[in-house]
């Protein structure tokens, strides 16, 4: 998943409504406006990925340690709640296309989590737990589309630039959070973790306070959308539009499977190095950190870049090509000496970086651009419902795929990633004809 750092001058599409009149003046009352919400929608990210940094590294612990789960039942119920949420994502979609404000319901959402996931606090049991885990899903999937489709809305021609400027901001909290929970996990205390979990709520609540903050009329509601010329001239979508658009369809696809690198990462990367290779396991540390802070610091120059569907699905080519590269020195280094380990697992975790340096900006463009306007909240569903779907499966898949299956799981999961970033350029240019012909 940029940059409101752009030297043209033209006002935005979704604010220029509603402007009083023509003129130098009312350009610069819409920058202004713009500018606003976009620093609210920044600070908002920025302090809820705070909170998840910390709340994500934390609770699985606090689970497996004060609540004395099993690894299976955790990763069972995630499993679970994730695929849950997953099936949400169009409906919610539909919602912000046809009757809920989009900064309403993100804003709101965002409230619902942090209540929903306070009371982690004061579960007990492992029935409770899957209970409160499914709703907080839900409650995420909702305030995710609900804000994919405010970024959109505010970035108006540049969304995929703003969003990815969003992205690279997030990063770069998300890592503060990851570094408050290192203290966290030192104290070991139950009532140290439960202080860390309502911190983490609070920063959640606050990044629903601030999407609300957002002037209305700078995202177009539902109301104005329903007055578009295609609804006026009685050709307005049907229902599920996007599952109609089957390019669209194949682009979320390619990308969630792309997406399950992350996965690889957090997950497959820590126990390769672990548990087949020489190489000091304060890498794993090390490695994480580079990853969040490079993605944080290149992510909306890289998005700038990557500015029209054709340059996506190229970038999404090379970036597949680079994810194969850093699966198959990750493999390598296993057998190794310390120093041999080492300087393949780094190299490797460069590739990784540059990939998704490639991907996501890549992700942005096509997800974004190429979804109506009138039904953009459908379509950002789908990509959302993607993702999630991704991300859920992906621990256990890459896990199989790697650790389990051993060299030639790696070798396999690496063409995967090849194969599906060579599809994008195709699946782009499809994508891109229909929504060309539509627009005629």
């Amino acid at each position: 998943m940029t940059s409101t750092d752009l030297t043209a001058p033209t006002p935005h599409p979704s604010t220029t409504h509603i402007l009083a009149g023509p003129g130098p003046a009312p350009a610069r009352a819409s920058a202004a406006g713009d500018r606003s919400a976009e620093r609210r929608v920044l600070a908002s990210s920025m302090v809820g990925n705070a909170g998840y940094g910390l709340l994500s590294t934390i609770t699985v612990l606090y689970y497996s340690d004060f609540l004395h789960l099993s690894a299976t039942r955790i990763g069972l119920t995630l499993t679970l709640a994730g695929l849950a949420a997953a099936l949400l994502g169009v409906p919610i979609g539909r919602l912000a296309d046809t009757r809920i404000p989009a900064r309403i319901g993100a804003g709101v959402s965002y409230l619902l989590l942090a209540a929903a996931e306070s009371l982690l606090t004061v579960v007990r049991s492992f029935a409770l737990l899957v209970v409160v885990l499914t709703v907080s899903a839900g409650f995420q999937m909702l305030a995710r589309t609900m804000r994919q489709v405010t970024v959109a809305g505010i970035g108006g021609e540049r969304a995929a630039e703003f969003r990815a400027k969003v992205s690279a901001r997030a990063n770069l909290a998300m890592l503060a959070g990851m570094g408050a929970s290192s203290l966290v996990i030192a104290y070991d205390s139950p009532t140290v973790y439960r202080a860390a979990i309502a911190a983490a709520c609070l920063c959640t609540a606050g990044q629903g306070l601030l999407i609300l903050a957002v002037p209305a009329e700078a995202v177009p509601g539902p109301a104005a959308r329903d007055a578009s010329p295609a609804t006026a001239a009685g050709t307005a979508p049907s229902r599920w539009l996007v599952f109609s658009d089957l390019p669209y369809m194949a682009i979320c696809g390619l990308y969630a499977t792309m997406a399950m690198a992350e996965c690889v990462t957090t997950v497959a990367l820590p126990l390769w190095i672990s548990q087949h290779t020489q190489a000091p396991t304060w890498l794993i540390g090390a490695f994480g950190i580079t990853n969040v802070l490079t993605v944080g610091l290149l992510l909306t120059r890289a998005g700038r870049l990557i500015d029209t569907p054709r340059k996506a699905g190229r970038a999404m080519a090379v970036g597949g090509a680079l994810n194969g590269v850093f699966l198959l020195l990750v493999m390598l280094a296993s057998g190794r000496s310390v120093a041999g380990a080492v300087v393949l697992l780094a190299a490797g975790v460069v590739a990784g970086v540059a990939a998704e340096l490639c991907v996501m900006p890549a992700e942005n463009e096509l997800t974004m651009t190429l979804a109506p306007a009138r039904v953009r909240g459908q379509y950002l569903g789908l990509s959302e419902t993607a993702l999630t779907a991704a991300l859920t499966l992906g621990p256990s898949v890459v896990t199989l795929a790697t650790v389990d299956a051993g060299r030639a799981g790696w070798i396999v999961l690496a063409g995967v990633f090849a194969l599906a970033g060579a599809a994008a350029p195709a699946a782009a240019a499809r994508a891109g004809r229909r929504r060309a012909a539509e627009d005629e």
